[in-house]
């Protein structure tokens, strides 16, 4: 239509609504019938169902169980990057309240209370559902509300207490952790523990069941320092008999293998729905399936040449840490380090070639300081490169049970000093990766060799007792970011333990070492060639508690929220 015919069809349109004395906004405005609002929703049991799917949707963003959590990874003293990644304000602690992390994260959170809300306000309401169905769908939205609220506060260190879906309210001020727990976490969880069913039907597979709970339960008494309280929450979990250790540490950490038995809350994801679409890690774009999100972590967490973006890489500690996860009466590496860690003397195939093959291919690999790449949540052990779009299947492990259980041998020996009982539960998961197990240690030289101090750098590793003392320091510095390595558990364990400072000293001071000695390609056992990559030069430095533990409030939320 030409500017003429516009203008005529315009004024015509106006005398009409003039002439009929219509309201112009009420005749401009169409209802859509189609349109899903309050009053047409939460009608049957299919709408109910449709609500709960959109709370456990947001476990699927990158800040929740993505490839967005190497920001917090990045903090910590496993986690290295070059100085030209998105990371670099993470390492530095000089991270603005206006960061994409900062903000994604909080938005991102906070959508999941949203819809965690939305389910508890109206479910109970619906004439459709039985009492009991109301009841199971609503434990399941309490306890992912708890869940989102425990990764708030210990992101930002508080958080804002929302838990009416109505309310037109949105100044509302901050809450302490302390606050935050009691208002929200115990009563959430003690709910859902009442009412979640102890084990899931196959079909149910990615919803929670108690032990879930019953886990987050624990590990909120772990960071208060409530030991017995924490202990005996993570003894139900290990008593149900409901999870095991899977035997192959990296059945674990693979696409094709999901919900295993040491699995208690999984994240699914589906990498193969819709191929070709841009963004697939965040979004579905096909309207005609609906199916499971895709992961973008394992492109965060690739080589960049081998497809990946490389956000993160194991810092020299890390890599070292690991070659000291020893097999007995063997050369071979871990199953731990084989999972976790690329290094340029890794066994078998990596990205379906040998690493001689690819650093014949491409000799910027294992170069200019990248000692090591990260294997774990990636798709090394059967692509040849990281999908351009980002696409993954492998899902996120949010708890399993190798970390239940040393965070009961942690709350056993902080809460008792029960030295045997910790070391029990330690050896079990040193079991599984086939290491030398602590007591095998103390059967044979009656100590046990603080793995966590460099024999690269230093030459021998001090032997000591089996104290609390020195079984908590193993526990903190070998066994929790060995096992654990880049599942968003260590900056967290470091802040609740309040050792940030006295690590990265060490670890800098560990590095000053390094690099007066500088690169050698043919030192092993970390083969470091062209420099030294400086993960540690300013960061002990630059640490306060008060201003780094936790991520500042978004610029965003202080702008629009007056009680702030």
């Amino acid at each position: 239509m030409n500017t003429f015919n516009k203008i005529i069809a315009t004024t015509l349109v106006a005398g009409s609504l003039l002439m009929s004395g219509c309201n112009p906004d009420e005749f401009l405005t169409e209802v859509n019938p189609n349109a899903i609002t309050e009053d047409t929703f939460w009608k049957t049991e299919g709408d109910a169902e449709a609500a709960l799917t959109t709370v456990y949707a947001a476990l699927q963003f990158p800040c929740i169980s993505g490839g967005n959590l190497t920001f917090e990874m990045a903090k910590s003293d496993i986690a290295g990057t070059n100085d030209w990644t998105r990371h670099f304000s993470f390492t530095e602690f000089t991270t603005a309240d206006n960061e994409h992390a900062v903000l994604g994260t909080w938005a991102e959170l906070y959508t999941g209370i949203f819809r965690a809300n939305q389910v508890i306000d109206n479910i109970p309401t619906m004439e459709a559902l039985s009492d009991e169905r109301k009841i199971e769908i609503v434990a399941q939205a309490k306890f992912l509300r708890a869940f989102y609220y425990f990764n708030l506060i210990h992101t930002y260190g508080k958080a804002i207490i929302k838990l009416d879906s109505k309310t037109n309210n949105h100044n509302v001020p901050l809450s302490t952790m302390a606050e935050v727990q009691e208002q929200v976490i115990f009563p959430d969880l003690e709910y859902a523990i009442e009412h979640l069913p102890i084990v899931l039907e196959s079909q149910q597979l990615g919803r929670v069941a108690r032990g879930a709970a019953i886990t987050l339960l624990g590990k909120t008494y772990l960071y208060n320092k409530d030991w017995d309280m924490a202990a005996a929450e993570f003894k139900k979990v290990i008593d149900s008999g409901l999870y095991t250790l899977v035997p192959n540490f990296m059945d674990n950490f693979r696409g094709d293998i999901a919900f295993n038995s040491e699995s208690i809350f999984e994240v699914p994801y589906d990498g193969s729905i819709n191929p070709g679409t841009a963004n697939a890690d965040m979004t579905d774009d096909d309207p005609n399936n609906s199916g499971g999100e895709s992961t973008g972590m394992s492109r965060t967490y690739g080589p960049y040449s081998l497809g990946g973006w490389q956000m993160i890489m194991p810092t020299y500690f890390m890599h070292e840490l690991m070659t000291a996860d020893s097999v007995a009466n063997s050369t071979a590496h871990s199953s731990r380090y084989t999972a976790t860690l690329a290094g340029i003397d890794a066994e078998g195939l990596y990205y379906n070639k040998t690493t001689a093959e690819l650093k014949a291919e491409v000799g910027r690999r294992w170069a200019f300081g990248e000692s090591s790449y990260i294997k774990k949540y990636s798709n090394w052990y059967h692509q040849d490169l990281e999908d351009p779009e980002w696409r993954s299947s492998i899902n996120y492990k949010q708890f399993r049970l190798s970390d239940v259980y040393l965070m009961y041998a942690e709350a056993v020996l902080e809460g008792k000093g029960d030295i045997v009982t910790a070391i029990e539960y330690i050896d079990k998961v040193r079991t599984r990766a086939g290491v030398v197990t602590l007591q095998d240690y103390i059967n044979a030289n009656g100590t046990i060799p603080q793995l966590h101090v460099s024999k690269d750098l230093y030459g021998t590793r001090p032997e000591v007792s089996a104290t609390v003392d020195n079984i908590r320091t193993h526990i903190r510095m070998v066994e929790r970011p060995t096992e654990l390595a880049f599942e968003n558990s260590r900056w967290r364990d470091l802040v609740r333990w309040g050792i940030v400072k006295s690590v990265f000293t060490q670890h800098h001071e560990d590095e000053v070492v390094r690099i007066e000695r500088g690169p050698d390609p043919s030192r092993a056992p970390l083969y470091i060639q062209a420099r030294i990559r400086p993960d540690f030069v300013n960061n002990y430095n630059f640490y306060v508690a008060e201003k780094h533990d936790y991520f500042p409030i978004p610029a965003a939320e202080i702008q629009a929220n007056e009680a702030l």
